[in-house]
């Protein structure tokens, strides 16, 4: 980043904040660190910081206080809270003094980055904050399809493809659930999602998935070479377990970040699925579809605006 962010982090566990500030640092944030809230406070009246990542449990001044002084006296630092001692009361109450976002510990890395970046746009550039989140277009967990990694994958194309799964999901809901099945380890811990594109590459002959650049010989024969392989790679693949054939655990995100946010994480990590994440689980999904069916729909109205 061209001009780096300065972030202030505020919390009296020191081996969480070096570690939080040398991971910042080296995503190009200009980080410093205060061991208690009093500490901050002194460093405001001397230096300004785009975004503080605030703790509430300390020794000292807590952190809902320390908000309330930042804010009277810096209104235009951005404030996110960063806490091991989460709960709804606690979230509400800070958001509703103002604080950017409400984050749980352990925290991932490249969310609370996301959401620093996002909170600097919000001070330098006078970013709207749109209505909509991603707790509005997502879709909830529990209406998405989950499989042990453990599991084959004929396991995971009878459950896509049974009628009668999952019966509690009324029709609408399983029309808007994503084409895609949430993976977990043996902790029941989301370890990767299995889509119908990971199907699809695993069918392929192992030395094409190899290489993924097909030889001049291979093309020039590959209806004699690859005749009846079809078959063969389906029953193969079939037995395998998802963990060997899945893609990876998509981005997280939070279910306070708007709808430029989600749509430039997308782009940015090439995924076409996001995790969203509140105080401190997962609580949904949210596919490309559902950002792109948003901005047809800002589109739309806008048309409609200016006829």
């Amino acid at each position: 980043m061209g001009n780096k962010i300065k972030v202030l982090l505020v919390d009296d566990e020191d081996r969480f904040c070096e570690t939080t500030s040398k991971l910042l640092t080296k995503k190009g944030f200009d980080t410093a660190i205060a061991n208690k809230a009093e500490k901050a406070l002194d460093l405001l009246k001397t230096s300004s910081w785009d975004v503080i990542v605030l703790d509430l449990k300390m020794s000292g001044m807590d952190g809902h206080r320390a908000l309330n002084e930042i804010k009277e006296t810096n209104p235009e630092t951005q404030v996110i809270i960063l806490t091991g001692h989460g709960s709804r009361y606690s979230a509400t109450r800070a958001l509703v003094r103002d604080a950017f976002d409400y984050l749980a510990k352990p925290c991932d890395i490249d969310l609370l980055a996301s959401r620093i970046e996002e909170a600097y746009r919000a001070k330098h550039h006078g970013f709207r904050t749109d209505l909509k989140k991603a707790l509005d277009i997502m879709t909830p967990i529990n209406e998405v399809m989950t499989l042990s990694a453990d599991s084959q994958v004929r396991h995971a194309m009878e459950k896509w493809f049974d009628p009668t799964q999952d019966a509690a999901i009324t029709a609408s809901k399983k029309e808007r659930a994503p084409d895609v099945i949430v993976v977990l380890d043996e902790k029941a811990v989301i370890t990767g999602v299995l889509t119908k594109i990971d199907i699809i590459r695993a069918v392929r002959p192992e030395y094409i998935a190899a290489s993924d650049v097909p030889t001049e010989e291979s093309a020039r024969f590959s209806s004699i070479f690859w005749n009846g392989f079809f078959s063969d790679r389906v029953t193969t693949i079939a037995g395998k377990k998802i963990r060997e054939i899945m893609s990876e655990r998509p981005p997280v995100i939070s279910e306070n970040a708007n709808l430029l946010e989600v749509a430039h994480l997308m782009w940015k990590d090439a995924k076409r699925l996001l995790l969203v994440q509140d105080i401190s689980r997962i609580i949904g999904i949210i596919r490309d579809q559902d950002i792109f069916e948003e901005i047809l729909a800002a589109m739309t109205h806008k048309s409609d605006a200016r006829g």
